[in-house]
């Protein structure tokens, strides 16, 4: 819940910061961010906890993290805050039609119906049926969505040996590398306001990551699951009460769908796991 409120305040931030700053600066800052609160993660643990033997797959993340968060906040620099917050509901419905090209996982009858089911809720909630209604720039959270499941992906791999905040903090530091020409061709001066906006920006997208980390740490995925989507409920009213926006219909019913599909998944995977017969080493334990 507290990395929900938090997601919802750092892009608030952003969009408080209207066109004052740049995108590159955007990005700088909120990298430079994960980078320094990791490096206190470092300097606790010891250089250790950066050691690595895999740093083609850390520099692969990095990659498509830049390319992700410059279109996250592309979304929600352009998007009103409750339909950009649904379009990046979407990247567990590309994590679930990417398992089988990437993962090898076998595709059920309940993963290929939750998939279709939150297709239809990004179709609706972008108003795809009609070119008058649809907004072109979904395709951000869209794009920043398909992104983000590879990445899910990769990070499934990484996390089996390597520590959560090596992660962020070779993550971060690939991004800051991104980041650094494009604020540099683009910077703008900025007010000390405007700075602060930034620095707080980055700590709260940073925490927000780690309070997220820290939660699947502690809890199953399954008993987890239902809270990311508090974000919409955080995005509306941040939207009607600071921007003065209006809420389609479309919207709601759209993230509607989304959300009861990722629902309905949880619980079909937690009837099979449920069903499923025990491997030769649980077994091994109970006896």
């Amino acid at each position: 819940m507290i990395s929900s409120f938090l997601l919802t305040a750092e892009v608030t931030v952003l969009r408080l910061l209207e066109d004052r700053v740049s995108h590159g600066q955007v990005l700088l800052f909120r990298s430079a961010a994960q980078v320094v609160l990791t490096t206190l993660w470092v300097s606790r643990v010891g250089l250790v906890g950066l050691r690595t033997n895999r740093p083609g797959a850390h520099f692969l993340r990095g990659a498509l993290s830049a390319a992700s968060w410059w279109l996250y906040y592309m979304n929600f620099r352009t998007l009103d805050l409750a339909l950009a917050t649904t379009l990046s509901f979407s990247t567990q419905i590309f994590v679930v039609a990417l398992a089988w090209p990437l993962l090898g996982e076998r595709v059920t009858g309940h993963r290929l119906a939750a998939t279709l089911l939150g297709f239809l809720g990004v179709f609706v909630a972008a108003g795809a049926w009609n070119i008058e209604t649809f907004d072109t720039r979904a395709v951000y959270g869209l794009g920043s969505a398909f992104l983000g499941a590879i990445m899910v992906v990769i990070t499934r791999s990484l996390s089996q040996t390597e520590r959560s905040g090596a992660i962020m903090f070779y993550m971060g530091l690939t991004v800051f590398a991104a980041a650094l020409p494009q604020a540099w061709l683009a910077w703008r001066p900025l007010a000390p306001g405007d700075l602060l906006l930034l620095m707080l920006m980055g700590c709260l997208g940073t925490s927000a990551t780690w309070f997220m980390v820290e939660a699947y740490k502690r809890a199953e995925a399954s008993a987890l699951a239902p809270y990311p989507y508090t974000r919409l409920v955080f995005s509306a009213a941040a939207g009607v009460l600071i921007f003065g926006e209006s809420v389609a219909a479309r919207t709601f019913v759209g993230a509607g769908l989304i959300i009861a599909s990722s629902l309905y998944l949880v619980a079909s995977e937690s009837r099979r796991s449920k069903r499923a017969p025990a491997s030769p080493v649980a077994r091994a334990r109970d006896a």
